[in-house]
């Protein structure tokens, strides 16, 4: 692990304070394991437990605040921080609903604890789309959307390594044999997820499709791994053998800057005017995710973390 660790930050962040990269919206590499491989079987480190369960402490007090964004220049890079680190939350969430969806058991009474996580990590990535997608239309057009022309002509998000094992469920093909009585709320999670989907497309792009909205057709040439690896270049993201201690430090650290930057610019720096803000991105449960995002970060961190979600991370930067 210790070339692992010349390349990505893999140690948990401390309790206080912005410590994610060298500066305020600074990046930092992620590493993830082939979608395809299992994570190392490795123990959970006590360092690790300990931050989680310190950071969860900590935003009942709340995290403080850093350097605002304001400016032009300061906002763009603001908005990219927030469209790579959004996008890095995103595929270790893929990868912890994808691992949960393995562990559900045929029998649908069973399965308690991965039913709980599955709908966490769904609604946490629904957060993730407004998080990503929190950036103004004109920046999005200018800076975010040309950088992803200029390495490939026809960047697609269905090159997305991680997201396959995921694409039924977030399709609605099935409800996976969760417990029954809570099959509706997850649903209603995935309904959620797609209506935020939907309405950040629709504000941001001209033609109103996401990246992750294209012809799967496009996919249908899945031999064409290169594709990925570009897909994993422009995220900086590495592939390698890592275990499941690794990826959930390296989501803490994302988690709390996270944290940190809506608790000092909030989650729309710039907000548009009621009346250019698409439809689907005013309902009532689209605004409490928005509300949630925070503490969402918190129940996901817990979960993987092998902890009961915290209700005390809801009051977290309320």
């Amino acid at each position: 692990m210790t070339r692992l660790s010349a390349v990505a930050a893999l140690s948990p962040p401390g309790p206080e304070g912005w410590d994610f990269s060298d500066y305020p919206y600074g990046l930092e590499p992620l590493i993830m394991p082939d979608p395809k491989e299992e994570l190392l079987d490795d123990e959970r480190h006590p360092d690790t437990t300990r931050a989680c369960l310190l950071l969860l402490a900590q935003a009942e007090k709340g995290f403080g605040t850093t350097t605002p964004a304001v400016g032009r220049e300061a906002l763009e890079q603001l908005f990219w921080f927030r469209w790579m680190i959004g996008h890095h939350i995103s595929f270790v969430l893929w990868r912890l609903i994808a691992d949960a969806l393995k562990r559900l058991p045929p029998d649908q009474g069973e399965g308690e604890a991965d039913t709980e996580a599955l709908i966490q990590y769904v609604r946490a990535y629904s957060g993730m789309l407004l998080y990503t997608g929190s950036c103004t239309p004109a920046i999005y057009r200018a800076i975010i959307r040309p950088s992803m022309f200029r390495l490939h002509s026809t960047f697609s998000g269905t090159w997305a390594p991680d997201f396959p094992p995921v694409r039924s469920l977030f399709r609605g093909r099935r409800v996976p044999p969760v417990q029954p009585a809570r099959a509706p709320e997850l649903v209603a999670q995935i309904e959620l997820c797609h209506r935020i989907h939907l309405g950040v497309a629709s504000k941001l792009v001209e033609s109103g499709r996401s990246l992750l909205q294209q012809s799967v057709a496009e996919k249908a040439a899945q031999g064409h791994r290169m594709w990925e690896g570009i897909f994993d270049c422009y995220f900086l993201t590495q592939r390698a053998p890592v275990g499941a201690d690794a990826v959930l430090a390296q989501l803490l650290r994302r988690n709390k800057a996270v944290v940190i930057d809506l608790a000092t610019n909030g989650l729309y720096p710039e907000p548009l005017p009621e009346e250019e803000l698409p439809t689907e991105l005013r309902d009532a449960d689209v605004l409490a995710c928005e509300q949630d995002l925070a503490a969402s970060l918190f129940r996901v961190s817990a979960l993987a973390a092998g902890l009961a979600a915290d209700p005390a991370a809801d009051q977290a930067l309320a």
